[in-house]
């Protein structure tokens, strides 16, 4: 399992006190300068947490009003639940499975229903993913972006709620993963793959792709875990 950062430590005790109910559905969450002393961290490490915690549902941003503490749905309840469940290395490959399922019917829909202004974003992240790679950047939230615009284009919001929460939940695993030069051109020749069957309208192909991506990152990820673990066996 990747290691975490700051800021998604932070953003765990903070899904720990709205479970607790120290916040309360529909208050205000506090200031940025309350939570920096109340979680001894810095204000950029508040807004990844803060961040993280919209893109799960469980926060809500709120146009004149900041930043809210969301009022359960169908929606949020099942981010929280699968948000609750430690991210140890079973709880990953279950969730690798759930996004194989999901998100290869999440390409399918995507072909079948995607207008044209789903798929002029499709094609937009989709360069945005091959130019990072082109130029050796960071490639995870380009990664998550095209995931995003196919889910988009599905137009059903519940994929999209979800495909939100089990990339924010599994950002630890993946960016660890994709980094080897060869790895990465992989990954983008699959993306380029699925994007090619949704903009053909090839709903079949386009659900094969998706699955095949996602099963294929995940043994990069586990490639990359084995590679750590060699590493560390000659240094010790």
């Amino acid at each position: 399992m990747g290691v975490q950062t700051l800021g998604q430590e932070v953003a765990e005790r903070l899904r720990r006190d709205l479970a607790e109910g120290t916040f309360q559905p529909g208050q205000k969450l506090p200031p940025e300068r309350e939570l920096m002393l109340r979680y001894s961290v810095g204000r950029n490490t508040v807004r990844e947490a803060v961040r993280g915690l919209v893109a799960l549902g469980m926060l809500e941003v709120k146009a004149g009003s900041g930043t809210t503490v969301s009022r359960l749905d169908g929606r949020t309840a099942l981010a929280h639940t699968v948000a609750e469940r430690p991210m140890d290395e079973a709880a990953l490959e279950d969730l690798v499975e759930f996004r194989i399922l999901l998100e290869g019917q999440a390409a399918q829909l995507a072909a079948e229903r995607a207008t044209p202004e789903d798929l002029d974003r499709i094609r937009e992240r989709l360069a945005a993913y091959q130019n990072a790679v082109r130029r050796h950047e960071a490639v995870y939230e380009h990664d998550v972006a095209f995931h995003r615009a196919v889910s988009e284009a599905t137009h059903n919001r519940l994929f999209l709620d979800v495909i939100d929460t089990s990339s924010q939940l599994f950002q630890g695993a993946m960016r660890a993963a994709d980094h080897a030069p060869e790895d990465l051109l992989k990954a983008a020749e699959e993306h380029a793959m699925v994007a090619h069957h949704v903009l053909m309208g090839d709903g079949e192909a386009a659900g094969r792709a998706m699955r095949a991506h996602i099963l294929a990152g995940n043994g990069r990820r586990l490639k990359g875990i084995g590679g750590r673990a060699l590493e560390q066996e000659r240094i010790e």
